[in-house]
């Protein structure tokens, strides 16, 4: 028989689970540790810049310590020179990541999955999300 204890911890580490790995749809999925937000802008040069920028909840903030990393999966319409970018890749600035590419037509979507790793203040508990989606791009 399972106790009170237990089950509470059971369904805890599902829930858990359930909100750092399930994806939410067409947008960059969140969980109650992070969001992703994406943003482009367009460069004098044609490029477009992609950048994923992790927002920790409040509470929470940035472990630069953590393997982040990011892949994009598909991204038809755009040149990208790398589809897999990892902890060096990692900007403070953004902080998150951030990419060059060259649009072969007006817009399109980018499918990612990012790697971000949050804690509390103290360091006392940390968090690492898994953030999957399809994000829309458009040259201005």
């Amino acid at each position: 028989m399972f106790t009170r204890v237990t089950v509470n911890v059971i369904f805890s580490m599902i829930g858990f689970l359930l909100a750092t790995v399930a994806p939410a749809g067409p947008q960059a999925n969140t969980s109650s540790q992070a969001s992703v937000e994406f943003t482009t802008s367009t460069q004098p040069d044609g490029q477009l810049k992609l950048e994923f920028k992790t927002v920790p909840a409040k509470g929470l903030k940035i472990n630069h310590d953590g393997p982040w990393s990011l892949e994009i999966k598909d991204h038809p319409g755009l040149e990208i020179s790398a589809s897999k970018l990892g902890k060096v890749d990692f900007k403070e600035s953004v902080p998150g990541f951030s990419l060059m590419a060259k649009p072969k037509t007006k817009a399109g979507k980018v499918n990612f999955k990012m790697i971000v790793f949050v804690c509390t203040e103290s360091k006392s508990q940390c968090f690492r999300d898994v953030h999957q989606g399809i994000v829309d791009w458009v040259v201005k």
